[in-house]
Order: structure tokens, then C-alpha cells, then sequence
């Protein structure tokens, strides 16, 4: 019953959340700050919060760091997608950048595990 209750409440929070993140995006100056009130955001905080109420905190501090360490990885295939677009093209560009994606997160992974 508990997850059942996890399973149903996950979604109407997320969409609580963002479509509170989407008002403050409309009230943020300048518009190109609005990407930080995305919808990425708010669907990680609803996760967060029913990890803490469903499974404590030691499990939404994982969760957490999980989340940390795929933003970094993420920004490190941002970095490297833009030039590599322009060099290789979109099929090879994006590979390249996947393969940058994938060793960030490895190695943010076993940073962070030892």
C-alpha cells in the first residue's frame, strides 16, 4: 500500500512543483535564467521529498548525490557537444559527447563510492 501511495502521489507533486517552477520562470528577468526553473527541478525536488517521507534520509541523500553527479556529467557533455557538432557533425558529434557523458559520470561515480 505504501508504494502504491508513492506511485500516485510521485506524478501530482511533480506537477504541483512544476507548475510552480513554471510561474517563477515567467517572473524571472532576464528570460534566459527561466531554463533553471525547468521542469528538470522541480520532478527532481517532488522525487527527493517523497524519498525522505516513504524511505528517510540516507536514502534521498543517494538519491541526491545521484542527482549531483548526472548535472556534472551532463555539463560536461554540454562543454563538449557544441564544438564537437560543429567538427564532426551531429551523429559523430553527439557520440563523442556520450562518450564524455558516460566517463564523467563513471568517474564522479567512483569518486564518490570510495
Amino acid at each position: 500500500m505504501k508504494t502504491l501511495l508513492e506511485i500516485v502521489l510521485k506524478p501530482f507533486i511533480g506537477g504541483l512543483l512544476v507548475v510552480g517552477f513554471a510561474l517563477v520562470a515567467e517572473a524571472v528577468q532576464p528570460k534566459r535564467l527561466a531554463g533553471i526553473f525547468a521542469a528538470a527541478p522541480s520532478v527532481a525536488l517532488a522525487g527527493l521529498i517523497l524519498t525522505v517521507v516513504f524511505k528517510g534520509d540516507l536514502d534521498a541523500a543517494t538519491a541526491a548525490r545521484g542527482m549531483v553527479a548526472g548535472a556534472l556529467a551532463f555539463t560536461a557533455y554540454c562543454l563538449v557537444e557544441v564544438p564537437a557538432l560543429g567538427r564532426f557533425g551531429a551523429m559523430r558529434g553527439s557520440a563523442a559527447a556520450l562518450v564524455v557523458w558516460f566517463a564523467t559520470a563513471a568517474a564522479i561515480a567512483f569518486a564518490v563510492a570510495a
